[in-house]
């Protein structure tokens, strides 16, 4: 990295590009990292609330965690999409079918 000086104070730097990807990727994997670890306790919340309000058992539970996770990977492949653009597209095919989980969400608070 250059340092940028002027009248003896740094105000700034220059990366070359190899540090620019270097910086780049090392974000990325922290995103990474970040993402799955909310996705297991979104996915826990979930499974909760199918447990406790609608009575599902283990079983049952894992049936549908197993059979969300291959609609939602089938879903991303079918678009062509980035597998980080789940929740876009789940989102936009619920608003097709009269769902619109950001107006729910905007309605709770």
């Amino acid at each position: 990295m250059r340092v940028k000086k002027a009248g003896g104070r740094i105000f700034g730097g220059a990366m070359s590009a190899a540090e620019k990807k270097a910086v780049n990727l090392e974000i990325q994997r922290q995103l990474a990292e970040y993402d799955q670890k909310h996705l297991a306790e979104i996915d826990a919340m979930i499974l909760w609330v199918l447990h406790d309000q609608f009575g599902f058992g283990p079983k049952r539970l894992r049936k549908f965690y197993d059979s969300f996770r291959v609609c939602i990977d089938e879903l991303v492949k079918r678009y062509e999409m980035d597998a980080g653009d789940d929740v876009w597209l789940c989102t936009k095919m619920l608003k097709q079918v009269g769902v619109d989980v950001e107006q729910w969400h905007k309605e709770t608070g």
